[in-house]
């Protein structure tokens, strides 16, 4: 497994930006890299997204991610969107433009990962789930597959409790759009969502005791209304740290192996 860290101009954002990446090797049975064979398909890719207080380093700091991509075989790519929410900033950068149309293709230029839909995953925690929600539901072309782990999955209720959840600059992201509407909130772009051209498999989870659980619960039925038994929801004890978002991600990982295997079959 080769780790690196990438250091860019963005156009879309007029700056330097970190993104970190992690690349699966294939080992041979003496445990020398196999280097013809590294890249002789493109890689499946899972788009990592950090939480609100993070940043990209979170994920293989806290987690044990580098041995989940490894087992299970994806290159991990982990931007960096400082307090965002992955949207266009009224006072800020352009992080969703960023993230939805310049970062595939600028990473896809350095690195061989597939451009193929059903190789590619978002995944996400806490501000990260938003993210993760919100790309995958507003660009279904671009993923089979979509994770959220503690996401802020409402708006609406997320600014009424913004001091609880301390983001006292929330204005500063979304102050004069609509979070009541599609792109910005998760449930009307649901409603909108054509799961039949773009049919996709979502895995939502959250902690018993985190303040989000409410919010999850009500979008998970959401889900389940809209997209059927291709919506996985798992409810565990647990509140919104870095234990519960380690044990959920290697579920996640199980969770991905079983939808690719019951794919394979399928063809």
């Amino acid at each position: 497994m080769a780790f690196m860290t990438l250091h860019y101009f963005s156009n879309v954002l007029n700056k330097m930006t970190e993104v970190s990446a992690i690349i699966p090797e294939r080992r041979e049975a003496d445990g020398t890299v196999a280097y013809d064979q590294l890249h002789a398909q493109p890689l499946k890719t899972i788009w990592l997204l950090h939480g609100l207080s993070g940043d990209a380093t979170d994920w293989y700091r806290m987690t044990g991610l580098e041995r989940y991509a490894t087992e299970y075989g994806y290159a991990i790519i982990m931007p960096d969107v400082a307090r965002s929410f992955y949207n266009n900033m009224t006072s800020g950068p352009d992080y969703w433009r960023f993230i939805t149309e310049e970062l595939p293709h600028r990473l896809r230029q350095l690195l061989p990962l597939s451009d193929q839909r059903e190789d590619n995953v978002v995944i996400g925690n806490s501000m990260g789930g938003y993210g993760a929600l919100k790309w995958g539901l507003n660009c279904p072309q671009q993923f089979a597959h979509i994770v959220a782990l503690s996401g802020v999955v409402d708006l609406v209720d997320f600014y009424d409790k913004r001091d609880i959840f301390a983001m006292p600059d929330f204005d500063l992201v979304f102050s004069g759009q609509d979070i009541t509407r599609k792109p910005l909130s998760l449930a009307d772009t649901l409603v909108h969502l054509d799961n039949n051209k773009w049919p996709l498999s979502i895995y939502t989870t959250c902690g018993e005791e985190d303040a989000l659980y409410q919010q999850n619960v009500i979008f998970s039925q959401q889900l389940a209304d809209k997209i059927g038994s291709h919506h996985t929801w798992v409810s565990h004890p647990g509140i919104h740290d870095w234990d519960f978002w380690d044990q959920s991600l290697h579920e996640a990982f199980i969770w991905l192996d079983k939808e690719k295997e019951q794919h394979d079959d399928k063809k």
